[in-house]
């Protein structure tokens, strides 16, 4: 709540974290041990000042546990404080992020926005802004029967790390923006995960996105279009469409860029068919949004391997060591 973090910090809140607290910057670190590898959630949260020690601190934490410390999905700002550790770093995501105070849909980019907003309110659709605990029971049993339509219709595999179900929608502290017909049936929800300054929500994290098949065509645009609108209201100041793995590295060596290439290559296709990214991308690109890039950092890569099975297996727990070791070196 103090703040000092990034749009992903709150799921550090999520099973499966530990953390580390700075004793000197009063900031902390969550953090998942897979194999000898500790792999951040994002970056340093909970003190809004430099977090040059604290991430010296962690890296000190787990030398002494024998661990190998990865800062993964941390904002790129943070790449001359590596560089200057002697760390390696290579971009992993890109964050698409929206300014809610200069929301506006006029123009001729957000035809596609405007067409879907008139095409929901022609049939009825409303949204609203909520939380899991304010529905009515009808209500969050039908966001139960959404979201398990939406697993049969995908093939689902367990999921983990960076990427929320239906569970992390009760935390009182996120929202739910909701497509609702003149009926009373849901037709899609988004979740939002909040940013927090001095105690204050600055910002939005889009998390959760269901809709029910034989929903209309442009609901999804409709409801990030109407949660932007509330938050231009609200004075947010940002609001982050999410970022995802993806097969691109920067500024690294060959040999480290195949391997790394390879696990972000292979995390991306796993999820593809579940999350759609490549068109979740083409999907965001509609609302204009900035590209922050998020970096990866690492103190040696020699330990690229042993970090791509990691990942591996903190998106997908149910793989077995030997699984991800084998998807990581391309068999």
């Amino acid at each position: 709540h103090r703040g000092g973090g990034d749009a992903i910090s709150f799921m550090a809140t999520w099973p499966g974290n530990s953390f580390w607290f700075d004793p000197i910057g009063g900031g902390a670190i969550a953090y998942r041990v897979e194999g000898r590898v500790a792999l951040t959630t994002g970056g340093p949260f909970g003190s809004p000042g430099p977090q040059d020690g604290a991430i010296q601190g962690f890296a000190r934490f787990c030398d002494d546990n024998g661990w190998i410390p990865v800062f993964y999905s941390v904002d790129a700002h943070y790449g001359p404080l590596f560089e200057r550790l002697g760390w390696s770093t290579m971009t992993v995501a890109e964050e698409t992020v929206i300014r809610p105070q200069l929301w506006a849909t006029t123009g001729k980019k957000w035809q596609d926005v405007r067409s879907s907003i008139n095409r929901a309110q022609r049939a009825g659709i409303r949204s609203e802004w909520t939380s899991f605990a304010a529905l009515p029971l009808t209500a969050s049993v039908q966001l139960s029967d959404i979201s398990e339509q939406w697993v049969a219709e995908k093939d689902l595999p367990e999921m983990g790390f960076t990427l929320g179900g239906l569970d992390e929608l009760r935390d009182p502290e996120v929202r739910l923006m909701l497509a609702v017909d003149e009926d009373g049936r849901i037709e899609a929800v988004t979740s939002w995960l909040p940013t927090y300054r001095n105690g204050i929500v600055v910002g939005w994290t889009l998390d959760f996105m269901r809709r029910r098949p034989d929903s209309i065509n442009g609901v999804m645009e409709f409801l990030i279009a109407e949660a932007a609108t509330r938050m231009k209201e609200d004075g947010i100041e940002f609001m982050s469409l999410s970022a995802a793995p993806r097969a691109h590295t920067a500024s690294t060596a060959e040999g480290e860029k195949d391997t790394m290439d390879r696990v972000l290559g292979y995390l991306s296709s796993s999820l593809e068919p579940v999350y759609g990214f490549r068109s979740l991308l083409k999907f965001k690109q509609k609302f204009q949004p900035e590209l922050h890039p998020l970096i990866m950092a690492y103190p040696d890569p020699v330990a690229l391997p042993a970090i791509g099975i990691a990942l591996v297996r903190a998106y997908l727990p149910e793989l077995s060591v030997r699984q991800a070791a084998g998807f990581v070196r391309g068999r």
